[in-house]
């Protein structure tokens, strides 16, 4: 019975097939195998189709290579018959591979060799050009990420000014509302006869001390020079401030802790730009505040 052979088996046996180098029950097992494998069908179709080749090699007509084939064979025989004996194989002597025939056969693994090689390559530049390819692409969406985490932190930022702008807004407007509106606040109204007359109220929150002046037609001062506010008592007269209107227009705010029953006028005249202590210019508006 024919003795069925593992694929590595076969596979090694393949050049002792193609040299017509094993005996009939071996050549039949590899044949066997060989038929119902195809990849051992094709190398040892290509193995035969080399040996084929080199029996068109040139006669071995000189001494020197009668003895380099022999040398040859006798090499590449002990080298078949130690691999056959491993397997558990009888290799019989076949004639002698010649120089021609051997430098064919290693032509042919170089060549084997080469194209494992250039496949590996190919491979390997494959799987860099993936690589570089999926890293751009993390690196896009990393740099896109960081984009719009600026954007929406900006945008919060934003907001966030926004609304302290708003709040700030909303709570100087209330205390505007509140220095004009108050229960315990009194009003002086502030005249001028000159032509076009300008006007104001001065609002006085007596619980806060504050002081509110809403300023109408006021003409513009004169370069180096500015308005300024005075609260005048029986004793002194007291700087609330200096201002420029805009347009004609103008509001003062100041703070200033002043007995009840004390204010006699309210004030405002052209001064100096920085302001004086006391009063030297020219009486723009002026109001009284006694009954």
């Amino acid at each position: 019975m024919m003795r069925e052979l593992s694929h590595e088996e076969a596979f090694a046996a393949l050049d002792a097939a193609a040299l017509d180098a094993l005996d009939s029950a071996e050549r039949d097992a590899v044949l066997a195998h060989a038929d119902a494998c195809e990849s051992c069908r094709t190398e040892l179709a290509a193995l035969r189709e080399t040996a084929a080749q080199l029996a068109f090699a040139s006669p071995a007509s000189a001494d020197s290579a009668t003895a380099s084939r022999e040398r040859i064979r006798s090499r590449l025989t002990a080298r078949a018959a130690a691999d056959a004996k491993a397997r558990g194989l009888t290799v019989q002597p076949r004639p002698d591979l010649s120089t021609r025939e051997y430098r064919a056969i290693r032509t042919r693994i170089n060549v084997l060799a080469w194209r494992r090689a250039e496949w590996i390559a190919l491979a390997a530049s494959v799987l860099l050009i993936v690589g570089v390819g999926v890293m751009a692409s993390v690196l896009r969406d990393r740099e896109n990420l960081r984009d719009a985490l600026v954007g929406a932190t900006a945008s919060t930022q934003r907001s966030q000014h926004a609304t302290d702008s708003l709040r700030a807004l909303v709570v100087y407007k209330d205390s505007l509302i509140n220095g004009i509106t108050g229960r315990d606040v009194a009003m002086v109204r502030l005249t001028s006869s000159a032509a076009r007359a300008p006007n104001a109220m001065m609002f006085w929150d007596r619980t806060r001390n504050g002081w509110t002046l809403v300023a109408h037609d006021l003409p513009t001062p004169q370069p180096g020079r500015t308005y300024q506010l005075w609260l005048v008592t029986p004793t002194a007269k007291i700087s609330a401030g200096t201002f420029t209107p805009t347009n004609g227009e103008a509001m003062v705010r100041a703070t200033y802790a002043l007995a009840r029953d004390s204010l006699r006028a309210i004030a405002v005249t052209d001064e100096p730009a920085g302001g004086v202590p006391q009063p030297t210019g020219q009486m723009v508006i002026l109001g009284s505040a006694t009954k």
